[in-house]
């Protein structure tokens, strides 16, 4: 009886290993995996790093002193026109003073001198004009006898007299005056660079802005020292363009920038202009263009700061509406684009063509195909149309 039993167990075995391996091998299908077609908006981004820079003043005061009052602070905001600090101007206060009075002197003694020399020469001219006229009367009687010669020749002495004295009287008059014209435009000159002296020593920044360092110190010569203000407005990112995407970047688009002090902080900005000169990256590499970048963020200055890391994401194009695809479903045969679509019915395989719109890194934007479409992802080679597939449902995509 065990006899009988171990040869209906061996021969059930032997059974079942033949039909394990001449059942049909088409019902359990081929094994792929399967992802669904998206509907929703597409982006495509160029990358870029570089760094943080901004238009900065360093500031200093246009001539030596000591400093009296320093006016600001490293963070502190500023306007253009305002004053930063100023220097110790008492010494040149007094020296102004001085020369104010001395020019007011030297412009009354001007004044006195020439109000002299008019009413002297005025004097003068007079005599002259009446010795003329009696010399001119007596040199007639004269010729009628009617006067003695000496007594003309007495009133020609005092004509020639007059005549000296009024010449005299000018060119000393002349010499007076371009004297204390020239001490009048020295005192000028004084008073003009003592003022000049005075409206240096306050400085002041061109600019809106903020100040990002101070080095004065209030009771010390100025030395080296400066104020830096970085210009309100001028904050940007210089990011270096592989010259493969240089075609894809316009002015104007917009730009999502990321710095790597400030993680998880992500500023808007847009491209403001692309350089004119390529460089060729360290150690020979390829060729990067410079892409000056914007910030749109009113309170970017939080956090950029000029020297610091970033990395730009520029939208080079944005689809509202597109059905999107991974790229590891596309196949790509003599220039025409298709996917392989899975019939759920069937779960057969089906060859469709696509047109594809764009692509990003990850995904392909295309037409031809519903949103929702169960497609095979990497599909094999040796996939066939109408072919019987076997796979697992992806799991639904979370809000």
């Amino acid at each position: 009886m065990r006899r009988w039993i171990w040869i209906v167990l061996i021969l059930l075995s032997g059974g079942l290993t033949l039909w394990g391996i001449f059942r049909p091998q088409g019902q359990q299908g081929l094994a792929v995996n399967v992802v669904r077609a998206e509907e929703g908006e597409f982006v495509r981004e160029v990358r870029a790093s570089g760094s943080v820079e901004a238009r900065l003043y360093a500031l200093t005061f246009p001539r030596p002193g000591r400093v009296a009052e320093v006016r600001v602070k490293e963070g502190q905001t500023v306007r253009a026109g305002q004053v930063l600090a100023v220097l110790e101007t008492a010494d040149d206060r007094e020296k102004l003073r001085a020369s104010r009075e001395s020019l007011a002197a030297l412009q009354s003694r001007l004044s006195a001198q020439e109000a002299d020399y008019r009413s002297n020469s005025g004097k003068l001219e007079r005599q002259l004009a009446e010795a003329r006229r009696n010399l001119e009367l007596s040199e007639r009687l004269l010729a009628l006898g009617s006067v003695a010669s000496s007594e003309v020749e007495q009133l020609r002495r005092q004509v020639a007299d007059l005549q000296a004295q009024l010449s005299s009287l000018a060119q000393s008059h002349r010499s007076s005056l371009a004297d204390l014209q020239a001490q009048i435009a020295a005192r000028r000159s004084e008073i003009s660079a003592l003022e000049r002296s005075l409206a240096q020593a306050a400085l002041r920044t061109p600019v809106d802005g903020t100040v990002s360092s101070v080095s004065y110190l209030v009771g010390v010569d100025t030395g080296t020292g400066l104020i830096r203000v970085v210009e309100a407005g001028s904050l940007r990112v210089q990011a270096r363009l592989a010259e493969a995407d240089v075609g894809k970047v316009k002015p104007g688009q917009p730009v999502r920038i990321e710095l790597d002090a400030a993680p998880g902080v992500a500023l808007e900005g847009k491209v403001e202009r692309l350089g004119v000169q390529a460089e060729v990256a360290g150690g020979g590499g390829s060729a990067v263009l410079p892409v000056f970048i914007r910030f749109l963020n009113p309170d970017a200055e939080n956090w950029a700061k000029p020297g610091l890391t970033a990395t730009a994401r520029i939208t080079t194009l944005r689809l509202a509406q597109a059905v999107r695809v991974p790229l590891e479903v596309l196949v790509e045969e003599d220039g025409q684009s298709y996917v392989w679509r899975v019939e759920e019915a069937s779960k057969t395989a089906r060859r469709q063509a696509v047109r594809v719109r764009a692509r990003n890194l990850t995904h392909a934007a295309v037409e031809g195909l519903e949103a929702g479409t169960l497609l095979v992802s990497l599909p094999p080679e040796t996939l066939e149309d109408g072919q019987k597939l076997s796979y697992r449902l992806p799991e639904p995509q979370k809000e």
